[in-house]
């Protein structure tokens, strides 16, 4: 017999998803949602891991079985994509209120900046709202009026109100492109990244 026709006998390769208890599977495919989600957060997966292995040992002190234990902890804890989809709209309603007050400052920055005395270039503090406003929305904030309010109104209310002054009420115009713009270049990423 020559050795190039000796064949090994056949082995089982071990596979590693043999092992793997059905709440590394739940855990597994949850940060791969989250991660979809543009939300994933080792800190909140540890959370979940710890909730799940909590009811895993209570589960056994009653008399079930590990699997089973693990199976009703599962199920418990919920469906993977509603579970993913409730924390990215907690740490989304976060995100939009940081933003907001992100938007507030710069709208307030802008108008004690435009209120000094020595301060006469226009064109730059309207370029900075424009790109301010563009940034926010770009970032995910989902309302651009709401931008386009937060960081523009306070240069019209200071101009009319103390200087009288209408023409700045065009801050407003500079903040409402700035905003839509982002928003609008938002889209068109998300649209290209997560094609329907």
């Amino acid at each position: 017999m020559s050795g190039s026709n000796f064949q090994m006998p056949s082995i089982p390769q071990w596979d590693s998803r043999m092992a793997e208890s059905q709440i590394q599977s739940y855990l597994r495919a949850l940060k791969r949602q989250l991660r979809i989600y543009g939300v994933f957060d080792s800190e909140y997966l540890a959370e979940v891991e710890s909730h799940l292995l909590e009811s895993v040992e209570a589960g056994t002190h009653q008399g079930l079985s590990v699997e089973d234990s693990e199976k009703l902890a599962v199920e418990r804890f919920g469906p993977i994509k509603v579970v993913a989809l409730g924390f990215a709209k907690e740490r989304k309603n976060i995100v939009q209120n940081l933003l907001l007050a992100v938007a507030v400052i710069a709208g307030l920055f802008s108008a004690y900046i435009d209120s000094r005395p020595t301060w006469d270039d226009t064109g730059i503090l309207a370029f900075g709202i424009l790109i301010v406003s563009g940034l926010i929305t770009l970032l995910g904030y989902r309302r651009p009026w709401v931008i386009a309010l937060a960081v523009g109104i306070w240069i019209p209310l200071h101009g009319i109100f103390i200087t009288h002054n209408y023409g700045s009420i065009l801050a407003l115009v500079f903040a409402f492109v700035g905003a839509y713009g982002g928003w609008l270049v938002r889209l068109v990423i998300q649209k290209t990244l997560h094609p329907a």
